[in-house]
């Protein structure tokens, strides 16, 4: 045996095992670095991707609530001026309301001037005499003349009714009520008709539901105290216009003390009336 070609040949088999062993390996760890390069590569596409669609949708989102906030914004915005404008609009009328009750009262000064006659003369006394003496009646007449009952007008004030505190209209109704029943004993002492024409219970029930403190009074002194519940009446009216004007709220006595006020004026209007109609004179405004 040649040993020479056996060991030879050894040899050579053993480098091409070595050499095929080596380049197997390098091929696997070459692939192997392509797998991990990849995969790498292919993580870091895909998250920045991902990062980028996540972003642009973030974006998109913070777009639509921007949009959304000033859609709000100024839905809010167009929803208060709106309530300020009707705000403004209703203090403005609440305004006119005031000057509109108060021309009212001014507008009565006639009636008023008449309760001040009232105020000096006894009435049924007077009534009495007037029934008897056409030259005392005449007197009146001619007190009378300068004193146009048909030329007062009072429409504004039931214009402002919707716009001022019920305290505020009650009062008024008091008023002019109380303003109104002079007026007619005015015109019964000119006639020289009966003092009978008039109910007094109902002008006291009036007075105890507006002046409770003055009900003794009147009593004791009948129809001369009149023309002074005008002047505080009147003098509580201002003060309720004030109250209304500074925006404070009504309690609920207040609103019930109101409404008993306005039917109980509203009754001495009715029967106010009924008595001129009684008499043949022309009604007075209604409340």
């Amino acid at each position: 045996m040649d040993w020479t070609t056996f060991f030879g040949t050894t040899t050579i088999f053993a480098g091409l095992a070595g050499l095929i062993f080596f380049g197997t390996t390098t091929i696997f760890a070459g692939l192997a670095g392509l797998i991990w390069f990849g995969r790498t590569f292919i993580v870091e596409y895909l998250s920045k991707r991902i990062n980028h669609n996540f972003d642009e949708k973030i974006e998109a989102f913070k777009a639509d609530l921007h949009s959304k906030e000033v859609e709000i914004n100024s839905l809010r915005s167009g929803a208060m001026t709106a309530m300020a404008s009707r705000q403004v609009a209703l203090d403005k009328r609440r305004l006119e309301a005031v000057d509109q009750i108060w021309g009212a009262i001014a507008a009565l000064g006639p009636a008023r001037t008449k309760s001040g006659f009232m105020e000096v003369f006894e009435f049924k006394k007077t009534a009495e005499l007037t029934k008897e003496n056409p030259e005392f009646r005449e007197m009146f007449v001619k007190l009378g003349a300068a004193i146009d009952a048909t030329k007062i007008d009072i429409s504004d004030a039931e214009k402002a009714r919707p716009f001022i505190s019920p305290m505020a209209w009650a009062l008024y109704s008091a008023y002019q009520a109380i303003a109104m029943r002079a007026m007619l004993q005015f015109e019964i002492l000119k006639g020289g008709m009966s003092a009978d024409i008039i109910k007094d219970d109902v002008t006291v029930k009036l007075v105890k539901t507006v002046l409770p403190h003055m009900e003794e009074l009147i009593k004791t002194h009948g129809d001369v105290v009149y023309h002074s519940l005008l002047d505080e009446i009147k003098t509580l009216l201002l003060a309720e216009l004030q109250i209304m004007l500074e925006g404070k709220e009504t309690d609920k006595a207040s609103v019930e003390n109101a409404v008993e006020i306005i039917r109980v004026a509203k009754e001495m209007t009715d029967s106010t009336n009924q008595s001129k109609a009684a008499s043949g004179l022309p009604s007075s405004h209604n409340l």
